[in-house]
């Protein structure tokens, strides 16, 4: 989805302008060297580990007393994530003193989906929220700099112009797996700004709930799509903006979700084998949906406001083919679904009631 040279956050756009996909290998072939990467701000528990110790103080009063969930909903609701004393710098104040606005930010990880689960560990919290990256970019995002790596001039000259990015490695902890990126300010946003918020599975419906009594309005995506593959696979088809009712076996006879029974360990074993590769590209799929739709509209309004000709001579004139590509991820995941259940069914076959 998006990638990193010399510090610049872009757009991967080269799976737009390749031809349709046609047959199931194809979306296998596109959707196995998918890589899905995305900036992530987790909302942290008060009983993680970032919050006690050298950590603990540096959180408002207000905002600590409060549950991951509600810290969650109290930021959705007014649009804005508090930036917070952190960094090299952050122990090092003067007793009695405030905390300088200097190493005060707000952060995100840069990751894959892969990675996701670890900063759920890491927060104990399964709450999150996903911005566009061009969003954070122009508000100022940097990525942290090690002390440890970098030279007497390096370090004078980020102390001079961005000292919120500093931080130091050791080995008690080493935090260089965050791959975490900084703005040196509290964030405030709009719904536009946000491609999608994670919450845990068994709070998904509650959130679609305050979306659609017009508390606010996010796309909720579980977060069990960033876990291992099985558990999004079962549920999937809950999921609100899918609105899944039936299944397609076999490509064309319909039957309801309820008739699978439970997994059982050997059913399991079996399923995976044939199906793992599968259900990480469902997610993939799923995640890409999300966050491109919207992305690729923006693209598609400003192509559709320049000179017809100009776009015929350029190779802006393959929009057709863009267009059709930006609504794969929802085919993929269709397909995906019909094809997994169909095998999902062969293992279970003697079990189901008809």
């Amino acid at each position: 989805m998006i990638d990193i040279k010399n510090g610049k956050i872009s757009f991967i756009e080269q799976h737009l302008f390749e031809p349709k996909i046609k047959d199931f290998d194809e979306i296998l072939k596109r959707y196995k060297n998918y890589e899905v990467n995305l900036f992530l701000h987790i909302i942290s528990d008060p009983s993680c580990r970032y919050e006690s110790g050298v950590g603990s103080g540096r959180t408002k009063d207000e905002i600590h007393k409060l549950s991951a969930k509600d810290r969650f909903l109290s930021l959705l609701e007014n649009m804005k994530i508090t930036a917070n004393a952190k960094g090299f710098y952050a122990n090092k104040i003067q007793k009695g003193k405030c905390f300088p606005d200097e190493i005060k930010s707000t952060s995100f990880a840069y990751c894959n989906r892969l990675e996701v689960s670890k900063h759920f560990d890491a927060r104990q919290s399964e709450y999150g929220i996903v911005f566009f990256h061009d969003f954070l970019q122009s508000n100022g995002i940097t990525p942290v700099r090690y002390i440890n790596e970098e030279d007497s001039e390096s370090i004078r000259r980020l102390v001079f112009n961005e000292p919120f990015s500093i931080e130091a490695y050791g080995r008690a902890y080493d935090m260089r797996w965050e791959k975490e990126w900084r703005i040196n300010r509290d964030l405030a946003f709009s719904t536009d700004d946000v491609a999608f918020i994670i919450v845990p599975d068994t709070e998904y419906h509650y959130f679609i709930e305050q979306n659609s009594g017009a508390k606010f309005d996010y796309f909720v995506l579980p977060s069990s799509v960033f876990k291992p593959p099985l558990e999004f696979f079962l549920c999937a088809h809950k999921m609100d903006h899918h609105a899944w009712h039936q299944i397609r076996l076999y490509g064309e006879w319909k039957v309801d979700f309820e008739i699978f029974p439970e997994l059982s360990l050997e059913e399991e074993s079996e399923f995976m084998i044939e199906c793992e590769d599968y259900l990480h590209c469902l997610a993939k799929a799923e995640i890409q949906d999300v966050y491109e739709n919207r992305y690729i509209s923006r693209f598609m309004r400003f192509a559709s406001s320049l000179n017809g000709e100009f776009l015929e001579k350029t190779s802006f004139k393959e929009l057709g083919l863009v267009s059709a590509n930006a609504g794969e991820p929802y085919e993929t995941h269709r397909d995906l679904m019909m094809h997994c259940y169909t095998r999902r069914f062969e293992i279970q076959r003697d079990r189901i009631n008809m």
